[in-house]
């Protein structure tokens, strides 16, 4: 586990590519890659600094951060770790508190049968629901819009990499201790493997990873827990005798499709009870040629408009001044808002002019909804938590953002023929309007060149390559027809692409 402080910070950003970006409140920004075995930290510039002097900029391997940059990377490392795929932990950034020797790691748990199941309910009314070995947990929020993971996870190693030997000064009886305990809970198969490696001496290293996700999409791996976790949420509120007092049908009938969202619980074997954690990526990247750095954009001082320096770039997280801003993405993407409380502002859809706020009631699994109008938010009052006015606001603009950049011209493709014959194509993204008219000016181009060929020809004579004879030129004229004909038509591809482009901003405008 990693600390950090977030008092410097005014904008983190994690984009679809699980890269980080960091804004700091002195205008310095920390880029991390994908991977997270590297950043780029680009420094404030100075007062005395020439306005066309370039700002400073340092690029280092994370795990080998120094002293002066390792608070900044860490708390963008931190950030990423926490709604990342796959977490990064480099044992150099461990501290020893936490990490912990064990002498084998199983990537697989098993969660225990809807019947079995007992869950903690915490101080706000969370529930927790622990793995048979308890190696991991899953924390439902009390409003049930979000949860938390907490899981046991190796660090980073190199692919080729063996554990570190055994302490040879530790005794015998503690040695056939920790083996029993570690080869109990396992099959066969998987004991007499495990035991044969620990005979060798091996050791390694973990720690405890924390994740956060959303109801609204939930990774394959937390489905069955988090049925388990929705389901007694649920069941908090029949077995109080709570949950038909006051209940709309409408809320009632939200808590059934929210308990459905996952998986089906009944009559599971103990393979689908059993789920691969995530594991910790390899601390050098296969492809560190491939980090690309985000173009700098320059920060707004003032702190409520700080959201205007948002990029026109997907982005999967966002977070500003201690509220956590996510896109789940989808046939209709919407934008949530987790102010921290356990509650959770979401977007509507289609009609994206619209918010609701999921709070938790004052009965167990009880939920009240209040929805909200970008034209009517409420005002801010003295002494309140947090402005929804501000949140939703900044959300909406989130959200706008990555409306416009997914119904932007999706990729262009530039081919490039090797020597070898070999075709390489690399995918672009631009926006539309750009894009579409840069192509429709270069088959004007060739369609000029084809016009005027025999111009061309006229010019040059008996130099022109292949065609020198009537015979060549007749074989010229067919392969000239065929060019023509594949730019006609890409051009009508483009005008169509355009079109259907078009057709669907102006209705998602009129939507919203």
């Amino acid at each position: 586990m990693m600390t950090s402080s977030k008092t410097n910070i005014g904008l983190m950003i994690m984009y679809k590519d699980e890269s980080v970006d960091v804004r700091y409140v002195d205008d310095s920004r920390l880029l991390l890659s994908p991977c997270g075995s590297e950043f780029m930290l680009e420094k404030a510039r100075t007062r005395s600094a020439h306005p066309l002097q370039s700002n400073e900029k340092v690029r280092q391997r994370t795990r080998f951060a120094t002293s002066s940059y390792k608070d900044l990377m860490l708390g963008a490392l931190e950030f990423r770790n926490e709604y990342a795929t796959r977490p990064y932990l480099p044992e150099e950034l461990i501290s020893d508190d936490h990490r912990k020797q064990v002498f084998s790691i199983d990537p697989e748990v098993e969660w225990p049968t809807c019947y079995s199941c007992t869950a903690e309910v915490g101080l706000n009314r969370e529930i927790v629901i622990s793995s048979v070995e308890r190696s991991a947990s899953l924390l439902l929020s009390s409003s049930g819009e979000e949860f938390s993971v907490n899981f046991t996870c190796r660090l980073s190693h190199n692919q080729h990499h063996r554990p570190r030997s055994r302490d040879p000064n530790r005794s015998v009886t503690e040695h056939i201790q920790q083996d029993n305990q570690t080869c109990r809970p396992k099959t066969p198969s998987q004991q007499s493997g495990a035991c044969a490696e620990q005979q060798q001496g091996e050791v390694y290293l973990s720690t405890r990873v924390v994740q956060h996700h959303s109801v609204s999409c939930v990774p394959l791996v937390w489905r069955y827990p988090l049925s388990l976790a929705l389901h007694l949420w649920r069941a908090q509120s029949q077995t109080s005798g709570e949950r038909n007092r006051g209940e709309t049908q409408e809320e009632t009938a939200r808590g059934r499709d929210q308990t459905e969202r996952a998986v089906t619980m009944t009559s599971t074997s103990r393979g689908e009870r059993r789920s691969h954690l995530p594991q910790a990526l390899p601390l050098k990247c296969p492809s560190p040629h491939q980090h690309r750095w985000k173009p700098m954009y320059s920060l707004v001082q003032d702190e409520q408009e700080a959201d205007q320096d948002l990029p026109t770039e997907l982005v999967k997280v966002v977070w500003c001044q201690g509220v956590l801003y996510r896109i789940v993405d989808g046939a209709i993407p919407v934008v949530e808002v987790s102010p921290g409380d356990g509650s959770v502002i979401r977007s509507n859809g289609v009609l994206a002019s619209y918010f609701t706020h999921h709070r938790a009631g004052p009965g167990p699994g009880e939920v009240k909804d209040v929805t909200y109008h970008l034209s009517s938010l409420p005002p801010d009052t003295p002494g309140q938590v947090y402005s929804v006015c501000s949140m939703v606001t900044r959300a909406s603009r989130i959200l706008n953002c990555y409306n416009q950049e997914t119904s932007s011209e999706p990729f262009i493709q530039e081919v490039h023929i090797s020597e070898s014959g070999y075709i390489n194509t690399t995918e672009t993204r631009q926006s539309r309007p750009n894009c579409v008219a840069e192509e429709l000016e270069k088959i004007k181009r060739f369609n000029f060149l084809l016009d005027n060929s025999h111009l061309l020809k006229a010019q040059r004579g008996s130099t022109v390559v292949g065609c020198g004879s009537k015979e060549h030129v007749a074989h010229c004229e067919p392969v000239n027809e065929s060019i023509a004909e594949a730019l006609q038509r890409t051009s009508k591809t483009i005008q169509d692409i355009d079109n259907l482009l078009l057709s669907r901003d102006t209705v998602m405008q009129d939507s919203g």
